[in-house]
């Protein structure tokens, strides 16, 4: 989940100001006269600030966003599933195994990207921190310490830092989400989409499901029928159905799982790694640190 700021949060009232600046109407006096520039500018100008505000922001992917005023948006993401506060329908959710990959490297700051030849430590805070802006070191050094030592990455900052980023923003979300569904009583699916052909970066699955499939081998064919399947059914009938897959998908349980497998070499249902669990959980205890 990305982060969600309050309104007045002095970061948000800096992109505010940093945005007026490169509008021409920083100098125009109070917010009222601000914003009233702003609607006289013309659409050239209020784009060009846009393109200007985030070629200035090099630490962050995604520096604008909904933001938490408690009137329009009353709770953060985490919040409003914890307390019950969501529309109450059936859904599918799920992620991919490299969620993570590629994000790092996407930006201008060296400091801040990951797959740089001198990366350290640092560079993977700086990384996270660029997207969660609250993120104190001490936590990022507890969440290295407890849960993702360099050691399990083979030395690799950019490894551990997209499967940090990875699990943060997407997959403990989809599995915290699942979960809330299942203790209201919602029926609710978990994916995990893990192909090392067709890729399991974000966004390969949709990629899979939408695009022509006349160069997959016979594996592959079979998972992107069965995906097909499961996601056309559940649109027409309410539950997800594969004739072709040789598996129930059971629903969620109460901590997102169990799951099914979308790989070349079986579609089956597995349960969720208790290790990511409690990774999961730790990221959500510091859902008010990361504003989500």
């Amino acid at each position: 989940m990305l982060s969600l700021f309050r309104y007045n949060d002095p970061h948000i009232e800096n992109l505010f100001m940093q945005y007026a600046g490169f509008a021409g109407c920083s100098g125009s006096g109070n917010g009222p006269a601000i914003m009233a520039c702003l609607r006289a500018a013309s659409t050239k100008t209020i784009a060009t600030a846009g393109s200007k505000l985030l070629a200035n922001l090099t630490s962050a992917l995604f520096p604008i966003g909904p933001i938490f005023d408690g009137s329009f948006l009353r709770e953060r993401p985490v919040e409003a599933f914890q307390n019950g506060h969501f529309v109450r329908v059936p859904g599918i959710f799920g992620s991919n195994t490299n969620e993570g990959d590629h994000w790092s490297a996407e930006l201008d700051n060296p400091l801040a990207n990951t797959s740089m030849p001198n990366a350290t430590q640092t560079t993977v805070y700086n990384f996270l921190a660029g997207q969660y802006l609250d993120l104190s070191r001490s936590s990022f050094d507890t969440a290295v310490a407890q849960f993702y030592p360099l050691t399990d990455y083979n030395g690799s900052f950019s490894l551990q830092g997209q499967q940090m980023y990875g699990e943060m923003r997407y997959i403990c979300s989809a599995l915290s989400v699942g979960g809330a569904l299942n203790v209201s009583g919602v029926p609710s699916w978990q994916f995990h989409w893990d192909n090392p052909t067709l890729g399991s970066s974000h966004g390969d699955e949709l990629n899979a499901f939408f695009e022509d499939d006349a160069g997959n081998d016979n594996a592959n064919e079979a998972v992107v029928v069965a995906i097909r399947e499961f996601w056309n059914s559940f649109a027409v009938s309410g539950s997800p159905l594969s004739p072709s897959a040789s598996v129930l998908w059971t629903e969620n349980g109460l901590e997102g799982g169990p799951r099914i497998l979308f790989h070349p070499s079986q579609v089956a249902m597995e349960p969720v790694d208790p290790k990511l669990g409690a990774r999961c959980a730790f990221w959500h205890s510091l859902s008010t640190e990361l504003a989500i």
